[in-house]
């Protein structure tokens, strides 16, 4: 199955020669998930601080179906649902 991989910000650095524009398909067996495409692509767990799988905020332990769309971003990408998600409750 495939997956198609957007890297946001400074994560296109990564050299992937198959991406243009930060944008590209992984290849993955059946029941992977969003931790094992990153791993595919060399891109490791503290490189990422947000992933989202079609447009929804999700972890790593996401499963992804063939056809899925899944993003990254590192810690220095700031987006405005972090302030939702880190914000304290009190």
């Amino acid at each position: 199955m495939h997956v198609t991989v957007k890297l946001g910000s400074t994560l296109r650095e990564k050299g992937l020669a198959d991406f243009s524009g930060g944008e590209g398909d992984v290849e993955c067996a059946a029941g992977c998930r969003v931790a094992d495409v990153m791993a595919r692509l060399g891109i490791t767990d503290a490189e990422v601080n947000l992933i989202y799988k079609n447009y929804c905020l999700v972890t790593p332990d996401a499963h992804v179906e063939d056809g899925d769309r899944v993003a990254l971003f590192p810690p220095n990408f700031i987006h405005f649902s972090q302030f939702y998600l880190k914000r304290d409750a009190t």
